[in-house]
């Protein structure tokens, strides 16, 4: 009776330390194969990442060479592609730097994947040196062939991106069978497997919560980009894409509530004799106080926004025609009186004005493009005028306000008529 109870409890003994023993196995297996996952390819994914983000670089810089900027050299384009090409060679053989330790691919489709981009990489970097070299201009059959080469490889580097994130996604999916495996094993454990599913439960919560944590992020950083779609980089203020956004909602008040808004198109006259004379930097400045003196005439509601260059545009909304006129005429006075004083004091004083024209919806138009074009039909006719006026748009130009010129800004019209 001993020996067959001693039997009989060595069985399960023997069942639930081979269970044991399994559900520790597959666990350091699943541990050791996701370090090594993570090893392998996260730094792949970012080096894809790096090679679309140098690669944009490369053509940022290089379009701010062609387009007349000092500041920077072809060898500053010339850095960012041969990085791209460095990051493309280190998945293939390896290699580390600041941003991590890169392992030799071994896949032979995704090394195939990879040696493709790293051809259009060179490819492009041939392209942009023939390009300077030649000068060529916009819209010419070499200008055409750049940017076709360079959206192949900001193409061919998401494609990667994505063929990397699918294979860990492939490997993450086998590994989550021998998860399933592990918890059935650890369900019918003793104490000894009850601990490891504690362990396993806990280290769960944790990835869970880390996955939260990089979703969190990726919503911040998509928000942030998309601020920055909407929004004119040197000045903060809205860009034409989000003015006609914001311009279309104004309008359906307009339809439905019997609303009137004002479109006035504004342009700095002779703003480019400030670039020319005074640099970039100092024109930079000149936006910059002048959309801070506007932005202090207006009420909460109006909407200031930056066309392109020194082209602004002013939206506001009222009841009725008249108060819409009334509020805008006051805008324009008190824009007029602070351009009176000069809008850079040091190191020099520039003193500066500006032609504006008005449309109103729904008197002159019900859509945007229409009721800009009107505005900005209205602009000229100020300039027409002499500048430095305001117009309402109609047949027979009426200027409403006009914003008179310094002594030294009536010299520099003079010589640049």
């Amino acid at each position: 009776m001993k020996s067959t109870g001693q039997s009989s409890l060595i069985t399960p003994l023997l069942l639930t330390g081979m269970t044991a023993t399994l559900s520790v196995m597959l666990l350091l297996y699943i541990h050791v194969t996701s370090k090594n996952t993570v090893q392998k390819y996260v730094p792949w994914v970012d080096a894809s990442m790096e090679i679309k983000f140098e690669t944009a670089l490369a053509h940022l810089w290089f379009e701010e060479i062609l387009s007349g900027d000092t500041n920077e050299s072809i060898s500053t384009v010339n850095n960012h592609l041969d990085m791209a090409k460095w990051y493309a060679i280190a998945i293939l053989d390896g290699g580390s730097n600041q941003q991590g330790h890169y392992l030799p691919l071994k896949d032979k489709a995704l090394r195939l994947q990879v040696n493709q981009l790293l051809y259009k990489v060179q490819s492009f970097h041939k392209a942009t040196q023939v390009r300077f070299n030649l000068a060529a201009s916009a819209g010419s059959p070499l200008d055409q062939e750049f940017d076709n080469l360079f959206n192949e490889v900001m193409q061919g580097a998401t494609e990667l991106e994505t063929a990397l994130k699918r294979h860990i996604a492939n490997e993450n999916s086998s590994q989550s069978t021998l998860l399933v495996m592990l918890f059935i094993a650890i369900c019918s454990m003793t104490l000894i497997s009850g601990y490891s599913i504690w362990r396993f439960a806990d280290n769960r919560v944790r990835y869970l919560k880390q996955l939260s944590s990089a979703n969190q992020q990726i919503s911040e950083q998509n928000e942030k980009l998309r601020q920055l779609a909407h929004t004119d980089q040197l000045t903060g203020l809205p860009n034409r894409k989000m003015l006609e956004t914001i311009t279309s909602q104004a309008l359906s008040r307009v339809g439905r509530n019997n609303t009137f808004i004002a479109l006035t198109f504004i342009d700095l006259d002779f703003f480019k004799p400030i670039n020319d004379q005074y640099g970039h930097n100092i024109g930079d400045k000149v936006l910059i106080n002048f959309t801070t003196a506007i932005n202090m005439q207006l009420r909460e509601g109006d909407t200031l926004s930056r066309l392109a260059g020194d082209e602004f545009i002013l939206l506001i909304e009222a009841d009725s025609e008249s108060e819409l006129k009334n509020a805008l005429d006051k805008i324009m006075k008190r824009v007029q009186y602070r351009l009176e004083q000069p809008i850079i004091s040091s190191p020099t004083e520039i003193h500066i004005r500006c032609s504006a024209g008005t449309a109103i919806a729904p008197k002159d138009a019900i859509e945007f493009e229409t009721l800009l074009h009107c505005a900005d039909q209205a602009m000229y006719d100020s300039k027409k005028n002499g500048r430095g006026q305001h117009c309402y748009y109609q047949a027979a130009p009426n200027c409403q306000t006009e914003l008179l010129l310094t002594p030294t800004e009536s010299a520099l019209e003079a010589s640049n008529e």
